[in-house]
């Protein structure tokens, strides 16, 4: 079985699309800057600030994620607490200080709508990555402003599983894939229930309805060694792939707004698992890979966590003191506060929470005398 190569590009086109995806995101929730109203009535455009877009943050994640754990447990070094730390340091890094920054709003901006109880509630549960089952069941309480958080919840609550389970299954990655897809399957029907019974709030927040993505993703990531002998399509695959996703956000502005956690939403996540094996495979100078490792888009997608994190803070705060502001002037001023805090947050927070997390040997395990021979094990599925 062929080895994945480890070609720098292949990290940067995944980057690019993670920036790709980083705008969609946050053009669908600039709603509260502009209206809204007048771009509904743009067919083709509007597709594109539709939701939906974040189910590829969860596939990347997982992808990337897994295929690291893959190779620290090659090496004889995968430690399940140390990765939990790694993540909590990673994320928190970004985190906390929008929850201080937020409490600080809180505290000091009289036109901040909710009480002392709801933003110490809805604070405590973002930290404790709780926040999806908070903000259904306190829909009315919970701080609107953090409501893009319950990615986060989702995301780590799935994370804590994850290296038990290749540990548990580390000689039978082919079972442990088998069953993660039977996960996902179990995963979408879930969804389709809850939204038919208690509609598309619930639906969309919990941990066992949205959760499909960043499970295929693992797939993705147990599997890719096995598609290495198709690799010679991977430039071809790749490129349909993005086309395709690209054709169905136009389409999703044309259907029901719903369709991203039916139909739409599955066919999207299957083939934003497609574009990142192909992307993982694709030739280094292929059209595809020079797309999506753009340096623009590759700074994006580096960004994308803090870019997540504070986006919406900042929107509601600016909307809230710029209501007699024409729409155009209130964007740039967010979109700008925007970009000065992410430039801040890459460089003085981002930058160097990655340098001690690779130098610090808190968060690092030596090989294993024993696996020195399995260094370079194929991560795929065997």
């Amino acid at each position: 079985m062929d080895r994945p190569r480890a070609a720098s590009s292949r990290v940067a086109a995944l980057d690019g699309l993670r920036g790709a995806t980083i705008i969609l995101v946050v053009l669908n929730h600039a709603w509260i800057l502009w209206p809204r109203d007048q771009i509904d009535r743009i067919p083709v455009i509007r597709g594109v600030f539709q939701g939906g877009s974040v189910v590829i943050f969860f596939v990347v994640g997982g992808f990337i994620v897994t295929l690291t754990l893959l190779r620290e447990h090659a090496r004889g070094a995968l430690d399940p607490l140390r990765f939990y730390l790694r993540r909590i340091v990673r994320i928190g890094v970004q985190l906390v200080p929008a929850c201080v920054a937020v409490y600080a709003i809180h505290r000091l901006d009289p036109t901040d709508p909710f009480s002392d109880s709801a933003t110490t509630r809805s604070l405590l549960n973002v930290l404790t990555y709780t926040w999806n089952q908070y903000a259904l069941d306190n829909v009315f309480e919970a701080r609107s402003d953090l409501g893009h958080l319950w990615y986060l919840s989702v995301q780590q609550q799935c994370y804590l599983l994850l290296p038990i389970l290749l540990l548990l299954f580390s000689g039978h990655r082919r079972i442990l894939a088998i069953l993660l897809s039977i996960a996902a399957v179990a995963v979408v029907i879930h969804r389709y229930s809850v939204l038919d019974e208690g509609g598309w709030f619930p639906a969309s927040l919990m941990t066992t309805t949205r959760s499909d993505g960043l499970i295929l993703g693992v797939v993705a990531a147990l599997g890719i060694g096995y598609l290495a002998r198709w690799k010679t399509h991977a430039n071809s695959v790749a490129l349909g792939a993005a086309v395709s996703l690209f054709g169905l956000l136009i389409l999703s502005g044309e259907i029901d707004p719903l369709q991203y956690l039916r139909h739409w939403g599955v066919v999207f996540t299957l083939i934003s698992v497609v574009l990142v094996c192909g992307l993982y495979h694709a030739d280094a100078h292929s059209f595809v890979t020079r797309l999506f490792a753009h340096r623009w888009l590759q700074y994006l997608g580096n960004a994308s966590l803090a870019i997540y994190v504070w986006h919406l803070i900042i929107f509601e705060t600016v909307a809230r003191h710029t209501g007699t502001w024409d729409w155009q002037s209130r964007s740039v001023l967010a979109f700008t506060l925007l970009t000065l805090v992410t430039v801040l947050a890459q460089r003085y927070v981002e930058e160097p929470a990655r340098l001690w997390l690779a130098r610090s040997g808190m968060f690092r395990s030596l090989p294993s005398p024993k696996a020195t021979d399995r260094l370079d094990v194929d991560p795929g599925i065997r």
